[in-house]
């Protein structure tokens, strides 16, 4: 695939693309903004040459694939303006082949397309200097009528957590850790008291330090459950708020926390630990690590955990595991899960309680239910449930019980024989981890830890077909602002596992967001959506939900299932990359990138990016960096609705959204920033003017920083090969760039820059390059 050398081809002439996109639309092809990439066309017989670029407010996805599944598509329009396109009718891509990618992260592209003389059409990719990014050598294209693009829902949304061995693991720790408090993962080395002794300690604070989670014998599950997020809070608010640990990371280690095998006996009392950790992981990348060991596993296991190098991991048999989401296969048991008897429907009174307890009289045919919550028949809505029930047939008790109280719940239960358990209730107490105490976490437990443990107890002695509690995925993902209520979840999925292992029915169906409003949810606005939404997970409707409901029960699989609508390009385009839990169903690709790519990369690119450019220059590409990242926080489509002077509380931020612009300032800088930053610097000029203050390594400003830069490139060119691959896409790349410099001062000097270029050998060119830069 050779360069594209002359653009626009000579011969080309323009062709206008003014109303292409409603032309389309009349078709039934509506595209949105983001797919609306064609830029210009150009036809010359039966080729057609088009530019396409993405929107501003993608283009930093662009890293997180092989080819911009937008920018391929805009690519392919260019097929609708071949010669006798019209003519014949809409038609869709149907079968490739020879397809080529040669470089990736490419923002904007060059196209060429063709007829094949076999009834379908070539397409070449190129980036913005003329070299190749992809290839096909055959697309051939099949028509299609207007109804089959009608667009159907996916019902695909019920998941599973399967934990699959790591890849090739490496001494990522050397082998050495510190470690607070007692725990037998010392091995004879340094070991601190809590997190003041270790920041206190003179010697250079480690990179590693490890906690281990014990539950301290004695007191109801509930109690020590509390006991134990307690003291994890305290370290982990301690360790974020400590500057001089922003290098380390504090690896939080559990025993049987984690459900990792088929049948595995759960510890309840440490697994909602992982809730908390996981949210901790989300509000602070990279500064967690939660890992769970067999019982009586030493620092042999603890080393090859480390050395897979994953955010969360367990060892089972030898083997270190990581937690995968995955597509839930879930088989008919073929035993009705709903007995004869009586229903016990907990949270009846909420919006989701009233719909399963409906649900279960329509669909499931029970005919007995005893809906419960704290006001019973006071609360708002209930006689319309009870009334409608009665109506469809079913015998209903609506009582008053705040099943967290155990003497209640028992008297509620006193004498009657349940065949199945629905616990729905729940409430919300959100804030990020610096904000959370001991009294924040308990009003979200009781519903949750106490209230399910005390259903478990009571009714573990009846003959019960099913077992059902409502969790939340926000315990799966680690969901920022919600660490009490993760850790709560958590302690439900772990339940209905250690159930399973007993022998009992058990199922936690962690819940992704229903659509509907309800007392839990009728507190998130637009922006709260938005901010969902960009996180990859969309909301479930009620037929949805319910469908969902009704696979998982009637199947026979593990303890714990995830219905959640997962938006997967959403997710491909995160700036703030994918999640690993997430990495089966979003694969990670590294391959080569273009040019445009590499020098648009996050971390330590930063500097070079910078490097050449005058000091107003750095600090409008800074201020143009900082307004896109608050665009995208905040979800609008472009930064230009960014005023620079506006204070961040009055476009709207809170303490979540500024860990959220934290985290993607983070991913597309490298920098390591405090939490507080968006309030310390409130501004978004305020706030770009401090990221140059943190860039280390930058050169001075101006002619001496680019002249530093020609000198560290011809450093390098001395280690190319000039006669592999690599080494002529890099003598192509300098060729264009000579090309272009200054040709509108020195159209002589560019002339005969371009004539020596094109007689030169490669030698010559090598040579070229060391006289004109040296």
């Amino acid at each position: 695939m050779a360069c594209v050398e002359v653009w626009p081809p000579q011969g080309a002439g323009v062709v206008g693309v003014g109303d292409f996109y409603e032309v389309l639309a009349g078709r039934g092809f509506d595209y949105g903004p983001v797919f609306r990439g064609l830029r210009r066309v150009w036809r010359r017989g039966d080729e057609v040459f088009a530019e396409v670029a993405l929107p501003e407010e993608v283009v930093d996805a662009a890293d997180a694939f092989g080819l911009h599944p937008a920018l391929l598509d805009a690519a392919l329009h260019a097929i609708g303006l071949l010669p006798r396109a019209d003519e014949e009718g809409t038609r869709l891509p149907f079968a490739w082949s020879g397809v080529s990618l040669h470089a990736v992260g490419a923002r904007a592209l060059r196209v060429r397309v063709a007829p094949d003389g076999r009834g379908g059409v070539t397409v070449d990719l190129f980036d913005e200097a003329g070299l190749p990014v992809a290839s096909v050598e055959s697309l051939v294209l099949r028509e299609v009528s207007p109804e089959q693009l009608a667009v159907r829902e996916d019902a695909d949304s019920l998941f599973g957590v399967e934990w699959v061995p790591a890849q090739a693991t490496s001494d990522a720790v050397g082998g050495t850790w510190a470690v607070l408090g007692d725990s037998s993962l010392g091995d004879g080395g340094r070991v601190f008291a809590d997190v003041d002794a270790l920041v206190a300690s003179a010697d250079e604070l480690p990179g590693v330090v490890v906690l281990e989670c014990g539950p301290v014998e004695g007191g109801s599950v509930p109690d020590v459950v509390r006991g134990q997020l307690a003291g994890v809070l305290g370290v982990v608010q301690r360790w974020v708020a400590e500057e001089r640990l922003a290098g380390s990371r504090l690896v939080v280690v559990t025993r049987g926390g984690v459900g990792v095998l088929g049948g595995e006996l759960v510890d309840v009392r440490v697994a909602p630990v992982w809730g908390l950790v996981r949210v901790a992981q989300s509000e602070f990348p990279g500064r967690f690590v939660l890992a769970d060991l067999p019982v009586g596993a030493g620092v042999g296991e603890l080393a090859a955990g480390l050395g897979c190098g994953e955010p969360q991991w367990a060892v089972r048999d030898g083997s270190v595991r990581v937690p995968r989401l995955a597509r839930a296969q879930v088989g008919v048991s073929g035993v009705p899960p709903f007995g004869e008897g009586p229903v016990l429907v907990t949270g009846a009174s909420g919006v989701l309680g009233g719909l399963v307890a409906r649900h279960l009289v329509s669909a499931h045919g029970v005919r007995e239910l005893v809906l419960v919550s704290r006001r019973g028949p006071a609360a708002d809505g209930m006689a319309e449930v009870q009334r409608e029930l009665a109506e469809a047939g079913a015998a209903v008790e609506v009582l008053a019980c705040d099943v967290a109280d155990r003497e209640a719940l028992a008297q509620v239960l006193d004498g009657r024989e349940l065949t199945a358990v629905v616990h729905a209730a729940g409430v919300l107490d959100d804030g990020v981890l610096e904000s959370l105490d001991v009294s924040r976490f308990d009003g979200v437990l009781r519903p949750k830890v106490d209230a399910a443990w005390n259903l478990h107890e009571l009714t573990r002695d009846l003959e019960l077909s099913a077992f059902v509690v409502f969790s939340s995925a926000a315990g799966v993902f680690g969901k920022a602002g919600q660490a009490n209520y993760a850790a709560a979840n958590v302690f439900l999925d772990a339940l209905a596992q250690a159930r399973r292992a007993e022998g009992l029915p058990g199922l936690s169906l962690a819940w992704g967001l229903w659509a509907g409003a309800s007392a839990m949810t009728s507190g998130l606005g637009e922006a709260d959506r938005q901010r969902i939404a960009r996180l990859g997970a969309e909301a479930l409707s009620e037929a949805e939900g319910l469908e969902l409901l009704d696979r998982a029960v009637a199947g026979d699989q593990d303890g714990l299932l995830v219905p959640v609508r997962l938006n997967l390009p959403a997710l491909r385009g995160r700036s703030e990359g994918v999640p690993t839990v997430l990495r089966a169903l979003v694969p990670v690709r590294a391959r080569r990138q273009t040019a445009a790519g590499a020098a648009a990369g996050a971390g330590g690119g930063l500097a070079e990016r910078l490097a050449p450019m005058s000091d107003s220059r750095r600090a409008a590409h800074l201020l143009d960096l900082v307004r896109r990242e608050v665009a995208g926080t905040l979800g609008h489509r472009s930064a230009a609705t960014i005023e620079p002077e506006r204070a961040f509380n009055d476009l709207g931020f809170d303490s979540l959204t500024a860990v959220e612009l934290r985290n993607r300032l983070h991913a597309t800088t490298g920098l390591k920033l405090p939490a507080t930053v968006v309030f310390d610097h409130p501004t978004p000029a305020d706030l770009a003017r401090h990221l140059r203050t943190q860039i280390p390594n930058l050169p001075a400003a101006g002619p001496e920083g680019l002249l530093g830069e020609l000198d560290r490139i011809e450093q390098m060119l001395t280690d190319i090969d000039p006669t592999d691959e690599e080494g002529a896409d890099i003598q192509r790349r300098l060729a264009a760039l000579l090309g272009r410099f200054d040709t509108a001062a020195r159209p002589v000097e560019a002339e005969r820059v371009a004539d020596k270029i094109d007689a030169a050998t490669d030698d010559e060119i090598f040579a070229f390059i060391d006289t004109e830069l040296g």
